[in-house]
């Protein structure tokens, strides 16, 4: 008895899920790949659309820049949502929140949960295009662990253009990841500060709204 309270622990937990997984850091976060995708040729859909998508499924990157509560269940059931996301062409590493007003231990946690279910659904044979989020300066000590150097790597700018402090931090974190990561090409998904549009290597994605208010515009739907 006692043996299988300590197997529901475990995987409440969720250890099998970086089973098998390179660590790095202080923090020990699971090693996400490297990969050169090219994106060109593909659009973005928020896991909350992508659930109840029908069609057209292999045209679609998933992505999670969206409210936590909304992927919440990723987290607590990822096997139930393996076979959905392998529909798709691919996936944006989960994107778990990190507030600069946040508890530190609670900005790591996220972090952590972030690059585990990155390297989980690489794991089983999902495309992951890797994620990069920062809060504030004490965060670069631990933030870009277990991220590859010398690959695609996806950031948003949503939530941090609201006012120019905000701006400011954004931007600071954005040139520490070209240090520490030293990205191929930068997928950028929301509204690209001016500082930053001279950089060569950005990408920029449209947001699902940016897009939906464009095929409605044109009488699309």
């Amino acid at each position: 008895m006692k043996s299988n309270n300590i197997s529901k622990t475990r995987n409440n937990l969720r250890l099998n899920l970086v089973k098998g997984a390179e660590l790095e850091g202080e923090f020990e976060f699971p090693k996400i790949k490297a990969t050169q995708t090219t994106f060109s040729k593909y659009e973005l859909v928020p896991f909350n659309i992508a659930v109840s998508l029908l069609e057209r499924k292999k045209n679609y990157y998933v992505h999670f820049y969206i409210d936590d509560y909304q992927f919440d269940r990723v987290w607590n059931f990822p096997e139930k949502y393996l076979n959905l996301l392998k529909e798709f062409k691919g996936i944006i590493m989960p994107d778990f929140s990190l507030y600069i007003d946040m508890p530190k231990a609670q900005q790591i946690w996220n972090s952590y949960r972030s690059k585990v279910l990155g390297y989980y659904f690489q794991s089983q044979g999902i495309e992951v295009i890797p994620n990069a989020s920062w809060s504030d300066e004490s965060s670069f000590e631990w933030c870009f662990d277990g991220l590859p150097k010398n690959s695609v790597i996806a950031v948003s700018s949503l939530g941090c253009m609201k006012n120019p402090r905000a701006t400011l931090g954004f931007c600071k974190g954005f040139n520490e990841m070209l240090k520490h990561l030293e990205p191929i090409e930068i997928l950028f998904y929301g509204e690209v500060p001016k500082s930053l549009k001279g950089n060569s290597k950005i990408k920029q994605i449209a947001t699902h709204l940016q897009i939906s208010l464009e095929k409605y515009t044109k009488g699309e739907k």
